[in-house]
């Protein structure tokens, strides 16, 4: 009903129907008000209707004017009083659909509402007859300058009847426009149809094509799993090189390559392999698409590796990096192919670690045997040279001084003692990590290296670190420590302890000569440790060069 009440914008006097057929909205409005006219014999007629968001106004007969001043008054007038009666809610409201000419209310001026616009005198033998009609959304205002001889009920006859055609006329605008909307909605619709058809195909290609791709996969020999993998993703999405790398052991290995070498430098920084599996990210470089991408300094060593465009993609316990000289490939359809895989490919990480650690599992236990038997071997010979030595002397000292034989029992109380001593595992018995760590500074002094300690955090960091955990922390330093004097030369020892709820960070640095970062170069006593450490989910990392040698062993709580 508000939109039937809305002033129009603009009251613009349009001329009565051409000769031609009436073709637009408008026409017809003004064949509409020419038949009205014609009908009463009426010198002027004026329909007020809704039109394209406003308002309009039509007159007939052509060419007539004169009456037009007092026609668009009175419309006015009805316009206001239209207003008045829906304010005074004098109105029903709106029933049925918009445009509904089944029922229409009529709102009509007084003799005295119209005497005020126009004096009866001035009519000149004219009358007005003017009403104003609504269904309920539309109104429609209808003004006629009739001869006073017309009955004033032909006249009202008249105007309803012109309403109702008007009426008529929007309802079959509006039922044109929902034709039209619906028309081109419907092809709209089609087209949208057709094209999901097609992507519904193009999706089950891709679906079958990783169906076939999964299959493969679980056919595929353990020690070729990999291999498979990155061949499937290369080949699905239109890659000709890739290189697949899982984490092994808490470091980033490459299990598998199209180029068939593992040799590649995937450490904590230059390698954008490295980086997707930590960030756990995509990241990509297209030659053909972002020129800025070639010209980072060789940002990462895959610009150097790969000399096309080429996409890492992180996968769980590892990730893939592929290249394509052409730049055809499509880095979408390789994430989805992953994806794909992606629960595969993490089944065969784990049971790669499983594999590791029972291999680790069997090699510990081997060498546990092996320092057993050395042990055995070192306490017969330290018997045998060294104790059984001094019973033999004190033996002869009986026959001999009293001051003798207590000297050499003597020795040999002491020599079991240390023997003792060197027979117990090295704990840290009651003591706090830093009180165990500051107790081996005196080996460090004895031979001429100064020592500190110091906390990455804050002090009291190891304090937050498990007994067991602190123990693993202690035997990494001392056997670090052992190799600092016995091989390094070193001056000085910087060691660093850090902890978070996850886990223990221990790191030892010195200023000698360096050693070799494999287990030849670490010794038996720090690759023990190494062990160890792997077998409990833990690790050794071993940084070295000329004058500097960083050993860092991370622990989790969990061990």
């Amino acid at each position: 009903m508000a939109n039937a009440l809305k002033p129009p914008n603009q009251l613009a006097v349009v001329a009565s129907r051409p000769a031609a057929r009436p073709t637009s909205f408008s026409d017809r409005i003004a064949a509409i008000a020419e038949l009205g006219a014609g009908t009463v014999a009426a010198e002027r007629c004026a329909i007020a209707f809704p039109a394209g968001g406003g308002g309009e106004i039509v007159c007939a007969p052509r060419g007539e004017s004169r009456w037009d001043k007092v026609v668009n008054a009175v419309l006015a007038a009805l316009n206001n009083r239209l207003s008045d009666a829906v304010a005074g809610y004098g109105l029903k409201r709106a029933r049925g659909t918009p445009g509904s000419i089944e029922s229409i209310e009529r709102v009509a001026l007084n003799a005295r509402e119209i005497d005020a616009i126009v004096r009866v005198e001035a009519m000149d033998g004219r009358q007005i007859a003017a009403s104003a009609f609504t269904d309920g959304v539309s109104a429609v205002r209808i003004a006629m300058v009739a001869p006073a001889d017309r009955a004033r009920g032909e006249l009202k006859a008249s105007l309803e009847l012109m309403a109702r055609a008007v009426f008529g006329e929007i309802a079959l605008a509006a039922g044109r426009g929902s034709l039209e909307f619906w028309r081109t909605h419907g092809a709209e619709r089609g087209r949208q149809a057709i094209d999901a058809r097609r992507e519904l195909v193009r999706e089950r290609a891709v679906m079958n094509h990783l169906d076939k791709a999964v299959a493969a996969a679980r056919r595929a020999q353990p020690i070729e799993r990999f291999g498979r993998f990155g061949e499937l993703v290369a080949a699905g999405a239109g890659f000709d090189q890739w290189v697949v790398a899982v984490a092994d052991g808490g470091a980033l290995t490459v299990a598998a390559s199209s180029s068939g070498h593992k040799e590649f430098d995937l450490g904590e920084t230059g390698s954008a392999l490295g980086e997707s599996f930590r960030r756990h990210i995509v990241i990509a470089r297209w030659r053909d698409r972002d020129a800025t991408a070639v010209n980072r300094a060789n940002q990462f060593s895959e610009d150097r590796m790969f000399r096309g465009s080429y996409v890492c993609i992180p996968f769980e316990g590892g990730a893939i990096a592929l290249a394509s000289r052409d730049g055809r490939a499509s880095a979408a359809r390789a994430e989805a192919i992953v994806e794909r895989l992606a629960p595969l490919a993490a089944n065969w990480v784990m049971e790669r670690e499983a594999a590791r650690r029972n291999l680790l599992v069997r090699q510990l236990a081997l060498r546990m045997f092996a320092a057993i038997d050395e042990e055995r071997a070192r306490i017969a010979r330290d018997l045998h040279d060294d104790q059984a030595q001094l019973i033999a002397a004190a033996k002869i000292a009986l026959d001999g001084r009293r001051e003798a034989a207590r000297s050499i029992f003597k020795q040999v109380e002491e020599e079991l003692r240390r023997k003792t001593r060197e027979l117990r595992p090295v704990t840290i018995a009651d003591a706090s990590l830093d009180e165990a760590i500051e107790g081996e500074f005196a080996r460090l002094h004895r031979a001429g290296v100064t020592a500190k300690l110091v906390h990455s955090v804050h002090d009291g960091a190891a304090e937050k670190i498990s007994r067991p955990v602190q123990q693993l922390c202690f035997q990494v330093v001392r056997e670090t420590l052992s190799n600092v004097i016995r091989h390094a030369r070193a001056k000085s020892v910087e060691i660093t302890i850090d902890s978070t709820d996850a886990a223990a960070r221990v790191s030892v640095t010195d200023d000698g000569c360096g050693i070799a970062a494999n287990l030849a170069g670490e010794g038996i006593g720090l690759a023990g440790v190494r062990e160890r450490l792997e077998l409990m989910g833990g690790s050794l990392r071993v940084q070295s060069q000329a004058g500097r040698t960083t050993v860092v062993a991370e622990i989790p709580e969990s061990a």
